[in-house]
């Protein structure tokens, strides 16, 4: 006994060092990213000044072009006609062509060595990128090992058949690692860039309007924009999160601003909504109202559809969803397949989990031409569940 309580201490012992080995792995990666990052932000500011003057210097080498032809037919009526032109006249034509000249072979030059400086960043900049996005899947993959061998995934997943427990665990940590990484990337390409530009933007406002007051009104005015529009995206970050409105309204109008927010996508959206009963959990809200998401997500990237129609029915004890659209619809069983061996989406089987684990009932009728109808069946509240 005493031997099997060392063995265990022991294999703990390695399996905490294993840990300890793999957060410092993972924290080196991220600084990895994280400086690549920078450099990768630097040669864009570069990328897009090297742009900014390669135009300014066409124009300037379009100009130089006309007044060297000039320049030439000058000097051809010069020469033809000695006897109206003194020798200074004739030396300061041939000096101000010759510097024409020069300026115009000198900006073709440096027009030359900016197109190769931006070739060579464009090349640069694409396998910065490449190498982000796999150093990212690099820290997704370490950090998904990290938290199964800490043990986390088990609380996750208590209840559920033991042999779906790799996979599904897996999953649901992908899962989550994807949506951290994405959220980062909407404030990053979102927000930030315009609270950035709006610091940015205040220091020139400081500058004009020390200067003349009028115009430095005009560019505050503009100024507020940048945060208006900065503060809306923050606002849909946190509402993709998690909707206040499930909590504040309910169901039923979150999805109708769900529905609003899309009204600008090529396909038009038409909403049925039974009154929603009093029983309804948070938890069965926000599990309907992901499984609505997230097939609405499916459909503006994959289904080209015209039409979508969003059906919500509530029982005594259970609530039923149908999303149908008219689009071009799938091979649902090779469809599914695909995803649970390639791992390459989360989406369909996501939702399909989801709802697996709240006791509901999921299914998907599609053929290729003839569009796409999920049917949802999810119990209102933890009563429910124990029936």
């Amino acid at each position: 006994m005493i031997d099997q309580v060392k063995s265990t201490a022991d294999v703990q012992k390695i399996l905490n060092q294993t840990i300890d080995m793999i957060v410092s792995s993972k924290d080196q990666v991220l600084s990895i990213v994280e400086n690549a990052r920078k450099t990768y932000e630097t040669q864009k500011l570069e990328y897009n000044d090297i742009k900014e003057k390669i135009d300014r210097i066409i124009l300037e080498v379009d100009v130089l072009e006309i007044q060297d032809k000039l320049m030439r037919q000058k000097l051809v009526q010069v020469s033809k006609d000695f006897k109206n032109y003194n020798e200074n006249d004739i030396r300061m034509v041939y000096e101000k062509a010759s510097e024409i000249r020069v300026s115009h072979f000198s900006k073709i030059s440096e027009e030359k060595l900016l197109r190769d400086r931006r070739s060579t960043l464009e090349l640069a900049l694409k396998s910065a990128l490449e190498n982000i996005h796999l150093a990212e899947k690099v820290v997704n993959q370490v950090t998904i090992a990290m938290n199964f061998l800490k043990g986390e995934i088990l609380n996750v997943l208590d209840g559920l058949d033991p042999s779906s427990h790799l996979v599904l665990g897996i999953k649901v940590l992908e899962a989550q690692e994807n949506e951290r990484k994405r959220i980062a990337r909407d404030i990053h390409d979102g927000p930030a860039q315009l609270m950035a530009n709006s610091v940015m933007k205040a220091d020139i406002v400081d500058k004009i309007i020390r200067k003349d007051f009028e115009r430095g009104l005009l560019e505050l005015e503009e100024l507020k924009g940048h945060v208006r529009r900065a503060l809306k995206e923050v606002r849909d970050i946190i509402f993709d999160l998690r909707p206040m409105t499930l909590d504040d309204l309910g169901l039923n109008p979150t999805i109708e601003r769900l529905a609003d927010s899309l009204k600008e996508e090529k396909f038009k959206i038409e909403l049925q909504l039974k009154p929603m009963p009093k029983t309804i959990d948070s938890l069965m809200s926000v599990a309907a109202y992901r499984v609505i998401q997230e097939s609405l997500n499916n459909i503006k990237k994959h289904a080209k559809a015209m039409n979508v129609k969003i059906s919500v029915e509530y029982g005594t004890k259970f609530m039923r969803l149908i999303i149908a659209d008219d689009g071009q619809g799938f091979n649902v069983e090779e469809t599914l397949e695909r995803i649970k061996s390639s791992g390459t989406s989360y989406g369909l089987f996501g939702m399909k989990e989801r709802v697996k684990q709240l006791q509901g009932e999921f299914n998907i009728t599609s053929e290729k031409g003839m569009g796409t109808v999920f049917t949802v069946k999810l119990p209102l509240n933890k009563d429910a569940l124990k029936d």
